[in-house]
């Protein structure tokens, strides 16, 4: 039984940002009785810090109550996951790199259609980020880097 999310995004979109978030994803899994439900939240632009545990806690009671009003799977019982999406995941948009600013990023920069050996891999600390672009502490002489010429970008996660 394929469950179609997107009825579901829509539902809990507007309540979410209306709390200062993000739906990234929304995955339905059934296998066999076990149905999984699993929404990945992200905090706004505004936001520097991680998602919290409080946040997550917070976020699980608003969407369970969009979903209490949604045929979700019928009759069927599911397991609700709220989840954030973790330090690496791809940077891919502009909110999600705002989000780092003040972290180090590795990105693989190229254009479009480029094959990989005229890829070049950098590493620096995120100072600034517009509608066009980044800029890396120490990259290109601190030029800015236009979203276009960004392949691959994730922040680097370091344990101290």
């Amino acid at each position: 039984m394929a469950l179609h999310t997107d009825r579901i995004r829509e539902a809990l979109e507007g309540p979410l940002r209306e709390e200062g978030l993000v739906v990234e994803d929304v995955r339905a899994h059934a296998a066999g009785r076990h149905r999984t439900l699993t929404i990945t939240i992200d905090l706004d632009a505004d936001h520097a810090e991680p998602v919290s545990s409080a946040v997550i806690a917070d976020a699980t009671r608003s969407v369970s109550e969009v979903l209490d009003g949604i045929d979700v799977w019928g009759d069927h019982p599911y397991t609700l996951e709220v989840t954030s999406p973790g330090a690496e995941r791809p940077l891919t948009e502009p909110r999600r790199f705002r989000r780092v600013v003040g972290r180090r990023v590795r990105a693989e920069l190229g254009a479009e259609g480029l094959p990989s050996e005229r890829l070049e891999t950098v590493e620096g600390i995120l100072t600034d980020v517009d509608a066009n672009g980044i800029v890396l502490e120490g990259v290109h002489d601190g030029a800015r880097i236009a979203f276009a010429d960004i392949r691959t970008a994730r922040v680097v996660v370091s344990l101290r």
